[in-house]
């Protein structure tokens, strides 16, 4: 199937991109429509939103600024946002983590037919990288409910680095208990701000969490 990706309004949230960048993201997205049912991928549903998901992947770069040296991509399923990343940040290492192995055989064909180099793919539960992987930066957009993904998320970050959450309208409602989390990892919520997908009705609200920190209350006690 044919989709339709909206350049404009990706270089509004993430800067100016080449043709061969613009032609790569075609390619993965086409791969994405072709294999997203038999490998479950995406749900049909979302089939004809997917230059919409590709925005939003994007969405982290008016966001924050990735480090060179690393970003790693939680629960990447079919690379969103993972392998747009790797896409519009070609100079930025991007590991994909996965644990199912389907999703992983279908990374590995994209980074063959997309050609990216600075994409490194892992078959891993995050609960096994614990301690083994430490990231200065790692992203999860749909890695599951807070109570159960966000100390091991924040157990692959490295001491001052960062995890970012891709969040929608529900964020508030989980903004206390994600604090009470962090706060027993050692790290506390740095930032939170959303960002405009252009050409929809949309937010998306980015969530930033700052690993090995003291909590502004424990330091108040010091």
């Amino acid at each position: 199937m044919g989709v339709e990706l909206p350049r404009t309004e990706i270089e509004q949230v993430a800067g100016p991109m080449t043709d061969d960048q613009l032609r790569q993201l075609c390619v993965y997205v086409q791969k994405l429509a072709a294999d997203a049912e038999k490998m479950s991928l995406i749900s049909r549903n979302e089939l004809p939103n997917l230059g919409r998901h590709v925005l939003d992947s994007a969405a982290i770069l008016a966001f924050r600024d990735l480090p060179e040296s690393g970003v790693a991509d939680l629960g990447t399923g079919g690379g969103l946002p993972g392998v747009v990343l790797s896409i519009l940040r070609p100079k930025v290492k991007v590991t994909l983590i996965d644990s199912r192995r389907s999703k992983i055989v279908f990374l590995k064909s994209v980074q063959r037919l997309v050609g990216l180099e600075n994409m490194e793919i892992v078959h891993a539960r995050l609960e096994d990288l614990a301690g083994a992987r430490r990231f200065p930066l790692a992203v999860a957009r749909a890695l599951g409910r807070l109570d159960r993904v966000l100390e091991t998320s924040l157990a692959v970050v490295e001491g001052g680095g960062s995890l970012v959450l891709y969040k929608g309208p529900r964020w508030r409602a989980e903004a206390e208990q994600a604090a009470v989390i962090a706060g027993r990892c050692g790290a506390v919520i740095e930032r939170v701000e959303g960002v405009e997908l252009p050409g929809t009705d949309r937010t998306t609200t980015f969530v930033e969490f700052r690993a090995g920190a003291v909590s502004r209350e424990t330091a108040s006690q010091g």
